[in-house]
């Protein structure tokens, strides 16, 4: 049991959110912590029963719970904005503390304390693999429920097991997601340094269930694993929850760069933002007929008689996708090493950082427009179903409609931001041939900005027709 310490006459500065009263009682007060983790618990369990009570179309409260409000709000809206806010009310980490306390305590052998496991199985494979090839599966809200009934029960094996909260670092599917993204939020986890000089037990770190250390937070310029579950804060009155520059921690040097941090940034750009400009952007253009996924993907599907419900273009465009980004990265930064005459792990550790913002920040774009043409209605009609509430939604707005256009900002405003960073960081990985090395490694988010205006212009200029729709 940790005893809170108490600074006498502790000042907090004008941008420690624990010193605005409100804003101290929305992220640290252990009450409303908690009312907030038993709703989310609430909402995992009963729209998980209800897929499997109501598993027909007709269910739209378990869709609209994890599809209209868990990824598009809880991830693209809030990581480049609050930061990990979703971890500190995740039901699974909120059991998992208590299950931990209870369980064998073990540490989690070397080959399974790998991030890479979460990211590319648990995402990439289970989720996104299945998205693209089989587009009806999450469509279903029985086969919803049994997807997150998995991995809640592969949490609690997790944390029964292992200690340090294993489940989080490195087998859940967004764990590493939310640790590499929310580096471009305006939120950041520390400690008053002075505060910590006479400190001769780190009460935030013997109280972090993640094995971590706040006061080593800026140091480090980093934040890796940390959910804001606010334990610390609790132990210390020397924690503080400050609002700085958004991406501030991506213009300065990081003392432990994680290479899992720049996988998360290049692999999702891949499967998830080049893949969407290509299958659900040029595919629903009028020249869709003539893009090479398509072509590739339909001539499989009938040479090898695949059914209409497996969608073969759908992987020939992940697979395209992901290959163009892996391929622009990979001759992008081994000419990067080869010009500063440093190793490619380098290279990528020290300039990887600026691509934090093209998927996270652009995503913004597609979120926010369906918001108003079809999450608002879900979420509305799916809770007035589960709880017999007898209200109606409808659409805010419809897909076409000229004002929508607006949202289009956020890819630019992503591409261009990723740029900045990463001259900045150009100028603090070499003095030599900075122009040219900035050139070079800039290949990604350039291409990026390209796609994105080539999107635009295609689906202006070749508006989709009866004849060219995708199905």
């Amino acid at each position: 049991m940790h005893v809170t310490k108490v600074h006498i006459a502790l000042k907090r500065n004008k941008r420690d959110i624990f010193g605005m009263p409100i804003l101290s009682f929305l992220f640290k007060n252990k009450y409303m912590l908690f009312f907030y983790r038993l709703f989310t618990l609430f909402l995992l369990i009963y729209s998980t029963l209800y897929g499997f009570i109501n598993p027909t179309k007709g269910n739209l409260f378990t869709n609209a719970v994890f599809w209209s409000i868990f990824w598009p709000f809880f991830m693209t809206v809030s990581l480049p904005t609050l930061g990990s806010v979703f971890c500190m009310v995740c039901p699974h980490g909120f059991l998992g503390k208590y299950i931990t306390k209870l369980g064998l305590k073990l540490r989690p052998p070397k080959w399974l304390a790998n991030p890479y496991i979460g990211l590319v199985s648990s995402n990439i494979l289970v989720y996104w693999f299945v998205l693209y090839t089989f587009p009806g599966f999450f469509r279903n809200p029985f086969n919803t429920a049994i997807f997150f009934l998995s991995f809640t029960f592969l949490s609690v094996l997790f944390f029964f097991v292992f200690r340090g909260m294993a489940y989080c670092k490195y087998i859940c599917p967004i764990g590493s997601v939310n640790t590499a993204f929310s580096r471009t939020s305006f939120t950041w986890l520390s400690t008053y340094e002075e505060e910590c000089k006479s400190c001769k037990k780190p009460e935030c770190a013997l109280a972090c269930p993640y094995e971590l250390n706040p006061s080593k937070f800026d140091k480090k310029n980093s934040m890796t694993y940390c959910t804001l579950c606010m334990e610390c804060a609790k132990a210390c009155d020397a924690v503080r929850f400050e609002v700085r520059g958004w991406g501030s921690s991506l213009y300065k040097e990081i003392s432990n760069p994680k290479s899992i941090e720049i996988a998360v940034y290049i692999l999702l750009l891949g499967v998830i933002t080049f893949t969407m400009r290509f299958h659900h952007g040029l595919s629903r253009s009028g020249l869709a007929n003539y893009m090479p996924w398509v072509v590739v993907g339909k001539h499989l599907q009938s040479a090898l008689g695949i059914p209409s419900w497996v969608d073969i273009t759908g992987l020939i465009a992940l697979l395209m996708a992901v290959s163009l980004v892996l391929l622009l990265f990979y001759v992008s930064f081994r000419l990067v090493a080869k010009i500063t005459e440093k190793s490619f792990k380098e290279c990528t550790l020290v300039l990887g950082y600026a691509f934090a913002p093209l998927m996270i920040v652009g995503g913004l774009s597609h979120t926010l427009e369906f918001f108003f043409t079809e999450y608002y209605h879900n979420i509305v009609n799916g809770f007035s179903q589960a709880f017999g509430l007898g209200i109606h939604g409808v659409t805010l707005a419809k897909r076409g409609d000229i004002w929508l256009n607006l949202f289009k900002i956020f890819p630019f405003v992503a591409g261009f931001w990723s740029l900045n960073i990463l001259w900045k960081r150009v100028v603090m990985f070499t003095k030599d041939k900075r122009k040219l090395v900035f050139i070079l490694s800039a290949s990604l988010p350039l291409v990026y900005l390209l796609l994105s205006l080539l999107t635009i212009i295609v689906m202006v200029l070749f508006p989709v027709h009866h004849a060219h729709k995708i199905h």
